[in-house]
């Protein structure tokens, strides 16, 4: 009895340790992706995601780009001027304060292109409780409910100069209009905490000239924030 007692305890001793070796190598690794610091390129990372309600899907990246589009950094380090896409301002939206129940971030602009093309560009971030409604309002829900018809609603990969990052795409058709829309969810590290707050991102931009060539100009635009795919996984 004794040796067997001696066996059961050397066992659960052998699953403690590895267990622990295996906690301390998932808190290193999300450690390191966590720290909101440049890389060797001088980029700053985020964590972007595609699904709500602070839900981990596969499509989870590590992303990182030459501007700081941390929570707290952001709208001012958001340069109005992104490469050839020049922005203004679009001001504040009823709408918007309203339906995600005064947001602590609006950010609202235009950016447009040598070309005259237009992208238009909003981020709505929230922290606590009030960041959940941020996950109840999206294209998914918003376009259909304005009077739009959702021709299609997928996930996509854009490819960036170092990987690829996914976000989600919807093509909304109204009349004669037709735009396609790019969303995702941004987060500053891993955990995900509610009081650190959560940023909703939309590129959308008008599609009547052809799908491919209007993705074509929302893939270079995504291009110009985010540079690289940093490796990382969560499990």
């Amino acid at each position: 009895m004794r040796r067997d007692s001696l066996r059961s305890l050397a066992l659960i001793l052998v699953l403690l340790l590895g267990a622990g070796a295996s906690l301390r190598a998932w808190r290193a690794r999300t450690s390191t992706a966590a720290r909101p610091q440049a890389s060797p390129q001088g980029f700053y990372s985020v964590h972007v995601d595609l699904a709500g309600w602070y839900e981990a899907t596969p499509y989870e990246k590590v992303v990182a780009g030459p501007y700081d589009l941390r929570f707290d950094a952001l709208p001012s380090s958001l340069p109005l001027q992104i490469g050839p896409w020049h922005g203004v301002e679009l001001g504040p939206s009823a709408e918007i304060e309203s339906f995600f129940a005064h947001p602590d971030l609006i950010v609202r602009r235009e950016y447009s292109g040598p070309s005259g093309r237009v992208i238009w560009l909003t981020i709505i971030g929230s922290r606590g409780p009030k960041s959940f409604s941020i996950f109840e309002h999206t294209p998914e829900i918003c376009y259909p409910s304005s009077g739009w018809n959702a021709l299609i609603e997928d996930a996509v990969a854009v490819n960036l100069k170092y990987g690829a990052m996914n976000v989600r795409r919807g093509i909304y058709e109204h009349g004669r209009e037709r735009q396609v829309v790019y969303s995702w969810y941004q987060w500053d590290d891993p955990a995900r905490d509610a009081a650190k707050g959560v940023t909703s991102w939309r590129l959308a931009t008008d599609a009547r000239d052809g799908l491919e060539e209007a993705q074509g100009h929302l893939h270079d635009f995504l291009g110009l924030l985010f540079h690289e795919v940093f490796p990382w996984h969560r499990f």
